[in-house]
């Protein structure tokens, strides 16, 4: 399902919605209780439905931030509860500075300490019976794959890997013999069968990732199957909304111009920019005490300036300035050159280690979103040099250049830093995903997962996520394959 143009599974909504009620009902619980059912409560003299709202939308947010909708993450009993109670003290705490700070949001201490007690235990039990639920062979997604090009595989791959919950592989139905699969993939017979297994099958969705498509696309076999009740999906789509990225490899530029997506009106463009203003205005005011510590202990820390100035790769190609908290020692490029920056930099100084983990050498970034060269959120700039190397080995990376880069972005809160030219392609997956489906709601959700971020300090630090493992190359995967390995970009982003 999408919801302002960003992919939520089916799953995940029924968890937020079935929480949201959860809380939403603890409230009136608690006032019911702590009036002991007078009638201010049921003859409307003080309205409830805002205090309820309130408990709801924060638990919402706080649930966000520690990661409690990221499905992908597999939690234990014990995990879950302890972070749960951990998101119940947070939320205690801010609302009643809410409740504080707004009178008419106050809820009687009897009825507020009532409907956390309330709610508490029901979400874990809920969330318990949730994850036991998604995971039935009844409530999962079957999917059944047509093809067994590298796309097919690569899309294999991802599902081998596990991380996500609820969707299960029935197999693959090839237009000719196979080559090699997943260990565990099972092929089920030819795209001339392909009626008879959908019935035996009865899978959910029917993949289609045959890239080979003039003179062999097996019209009549996929009409049927659709015709039968079955959802058939191109693996682009199918896999945009699997994994919140684009995959680059093998794609048609017919299907980045068909697709939905990719608009921005002049609306959109003006709500983003007062959002950024607005934003940033409040961010300066309320940091300007930390940038000047910052200033002070990076003068003490080490000789040179405080700030950090380079030349970024902008908008629609626009060089500006960009404007960092000094984090290494002074012509740290003197004598490399342009140069990605390390695992273990030792050019970085022992303020800088900090700045970085906590991102708070990103501050000065503030005066770029003012001026107008960036946006809170977008694709992360990139130096000219690297650009230009980039946009030759790397098909559509021109394309994160038509929005203003950001300061955070869907790429960083998916993926991280990269350190080869495979991460810089994984990442122009991601930049693409947000490219197309730009909305405040997505760039609302990128913040509360910088938030995240920076709050387990883990914004700087170089720890992707273990890809999917891919099946051995052959052909033109070998070609892509030695192309990601390129020994000239095998080195980190320079910050």
């Amino acid at each position: 399902m999408r919801i302002c143009k960003h992919y939520i599974p089916w799953k995940l909504l029924v968890l937020v919605v079935a929480e949201g009620a959860i809380l939403f009902a603890s409230v009136y619980a608690g006032a019911a209780l702590g009036y002991l059912g007078g009638p201010e409560l049921w003859l409307g003299f003080e309205p409830i439905y805002p205090k309820a709202l309130l408990l709801t939308l924060v638990s919402w947010l706080t649930f966000y931030v520690a990661n409690l909708y990221d499905l992908r993450l597999y939690r234990r009993k014990r995990e879950l509860l302890l972070t749960l109670v951990a998101c119940f003290a947070v939320i205690a705490g801010v609302v009643a500075a809410l409740s504080f700070l707004v009178p008419p949001l106050r809820l009687s201490r009897t009825a507020y300490l009532v409907s956390l007690a309330v709610s508490l235990p029901a979400v874990v039990g809920f969330r318990l019976l949730y994850y036991w639920l998604i995971n039935t062979r009844q409530l999962r997604e079957k999917v059944l794959i047509v093809g067994d090009s590298e796309v097919a595989q690569r899309l294999l791959a991802e599902l081998h890997h596990e991380t996500h919950p609820g969707v299960e592989v029935l197999g693959v139905v090839t237009p000719q013999a196979p080559r090699h699969l997943l260990p565990g993939v099972r092929v089920l017979g030819r795209i001339d069968e392909l009626e008879r297994l959908v019935r035996e099958r009865k899978p959910d969705v029917l993949v289609v990732a045959l890239t080979e498509r003039r003179g062999a696309f097996p019209t009549k076999q996929i009409l049927q199957c659709k015709l039968q009740g079955v959802r058939v999906e191109d693996w682009p789509s199918f896999y945009e909304k699997l994994t919140g990225k684009i995959l680059v490899h093998a794609l048609r530029p017919s299907w980045l111009i068909f697709a939905d997506g990719f608009t921005r009106t002049k609306l959109t463009r003006t709500l983003k920019r007062l959002t950024d203003v607005t934003l940033a205005t409040f961010g300066l005011t309320v940091s300007l005490p930390l940038i000047g510590l910052i200033a002070l202990l990076t003068k003490l820390d080490s000789a040179g300036p405080v700030f950090f100035r380079q030349e970024r790769v902008g908008e629609n190609g626009k060089i500006f300035t960009l404007y960092k908290f000094r984090t290494m020692v002074v012509d740290a490029e003197k004598e490399t050159g342009p140069v990605w920056a390390q695992q273990h930099d030792p050019r970085v100084t022992r303020l800088g280690r900090l700045l970085r983990r906590t991102g708070m050498d990103e501050l000065p970034q503030l005066f770029n979103v003012l001026k107008g060269d960036m946006s809170f959120v977008g694709p992360r700039p990139e130096r000219p040099h690297f650009v230009a190397e980039l946009q030759e080995k790397i098909p559509y990376y021109a394309q994160r250049l038509t929005v203003k880069p950001g300061i955070t972005g869907w790429a960083q809160v998916r993926y991280g830093y990269g350190a080869t030219l495979e991460d810089a392609v994984e990442k122009l997956q991601y930049d693409l995903y947000y490219i197309k489906n730009m909305s405040f709601f997505l760039d609302l959700l990128v913040l509360l997962s910088t938030i995240h971020k920076v709050l387990f300090a883990r914004v700087a630090v170089p720890t992707p996520p273990a890809r999917p493992p891919l099946p051995a190359a052959t052909g033109d995967e070998a070609a892509w394959a030695g192309m990601q390995v390129a020994p000239s970009l095998d080195q980190r982003l320079s910050s």
